[in-house]
């Protein structure tokens, strides 16, 4: 009976991502009358997982990921047909292959699974009869740690728009668990290891201390991953930085690029909160004043990770979060 709940609770959610038939007319009108761009994205099966097939997004055969065509090289036919015209080589790799085709409609994040097919003028895409709205995995509060960045007066940044922010999380990034090489997706290792080299390289350079360099393995599985920068469900929209690394050390932000609102050589403070579920006290609290020692961003400069460094923690703290990840 719970499994029973459970499936139609998902059928429910699908369908609610689903657009309805006058949605669907109204969104083919707009790919018509519009020069509106698209970003192509090789779709792969990987498997079923609680009884529903799950996909996700691998890199394409040409390395090219993914792979955007502005509004002019589309031609949307009355038939529900995508053209491509003298197709780029970057487009060609997708030929006869199931593709996730996405693009906004009023800033709204929408997508469609269809197949590459080869047509006498060059290429043709089959607009399905299911168009979905992107379903963005937001950071969320973990229930054992909260963080809160604050601003200092005198920061410069103009990217501050308020005081303080509350950080997200990602369950992809537990927080005290040193990370490992193998938490990179195979099909990602080739460029985190090129950005690896790079950064341990400037790392160096610049004479700063790089410790185990463990944090620097999650900023690199952040850069290199494919994923994060292609579920945004509202075009623009700005989300607070997320941690993805933490140690008695360092810290680790990681946004999109306009959503880094710390400024390289900048002081802040934060503010780590952790319940306490026995005592009177219901919260250890750690303050913290840290520099932003580096921002390193991908090679699409879609994407930063600031390293910052602690300046000013008291010895007690610095013991509580070393003991943390033990």
């Amino acid at each position: 009976m719970q499994n029973q709940e459970s499936k139609n609770q998902s059928g429910a959610q699908k369908n609610s991502l689903q657009l309805t038939g006058i949605e669907r007319q109204l969104v083919l009108q707009y790919l018509m009358d519009a020069n509106v761009p698209v970003t192509l994205t090789e779709e792969i099966e990987l498997g079923q997982e609680k009884a529903e097939k799950e996909h996700r997004i691998r890199t394409v055969a040409s390395g090219v990921f993914p792979v955007a065509l502005p509004g002019e090289q589309i031609t949307v036919l009355d038939q529900g047909i995508i053209l491509l015209k003298n197709p780029p080589e970057s487009i060609k790799v997708f030929d006869e292959k199931k593709v996730r085709v996405q693009f906004y409609f009023n800033r709204l994040g929408l997508y469609f699974i269809t197949t590459v097919k080869t047509v006498k003028s060059g290429l043709a895409l089959v607009i399905p009869s299911v168009i979905s709205k992107i379903q963005e995995k937001e950071t969320k509060k973990t229930e054992n740690f909260s963080a809160i960045l604050c601003f200092n007066l005198n920061s410069s940044s103009e990217k501050n728009i308020s005081s303080s922010v509350n950080c997200g999380f990602s369950p992809e990034y537990p927080l005290f668990v040193n990370p490992k090489w193998s938490d990179v997706e195979e099909s990602n290792q080739q460029e985190a290891k090129k950005y690896l080299e790079k950064f341990v390289m400037l790392l160096r350079s610049d004479g700063k201390s790089i410790g185990n360099g463990l944090f620097l393995i999650s900023v690199v599985r952040f850069l290199s991953d494919k994923n994060f920068s292609q579920n945004q469900s509202i075009e623009g929209r700005k989300n607070p930085p997320q941690i993805i690394y933490i140690d008695h050390e360092r810290l680790v932000f990681a946004a999109k690029k306009e959503n880094i609102i710390v400024n390289k050589d900048e002081e802040y403070s934060v503010v780590l909160g952790f319940p306490i579920s026995k005592g009177p006290i219901k919260e250890r609290t750690v303050y913290a004043v840290f520099t932003v020692e580096n921002i390193f961003e991908d090679d699409l400069n879609q994407k930063c990770c600031a390293v910052c460094r602690y300046k000013n923690i008291k010895e007690e703290d610095v013991r509580y979060l070393e003991d943390k990840k033990n």
